[in-house]
């Protein structure tokens, strides 16, 4: 089964060279909104919803299957 993860959209934010500022810039939002995506749920980050899901990969440029990890069932 595969989920959004923070850790992911960290690892396509770095391989791509865009900060969290810049995200957000390309999104119209806070810095803080992206910062708490970027944070694993036991952290307090919070999960985009699926229509942010699909503008945050076209923001990014990279395949929304991108922004997804494997877990168990």
């Amino acid at each position: 089964m595969r989920r959004y993860g923070a850790g992911a959209l960290r690892v396509v934010l770095a391989r791509k060279a865009i900060t969290q500022a810049e995200l957000a810039r390309r999104l119209g939002l806070r810095r803080q909104q992206v910062e708490a995506w970027c944070l694993d749920q036991a952290e307090g980050g919070h999960v985009p919803g699926a229509d942010t899901l699909a503008r945050l990969a076209e923001a990014i440029g990279c395949e929304l299957d991108d922004l997804y990890v494997e877990v168990a069932a």
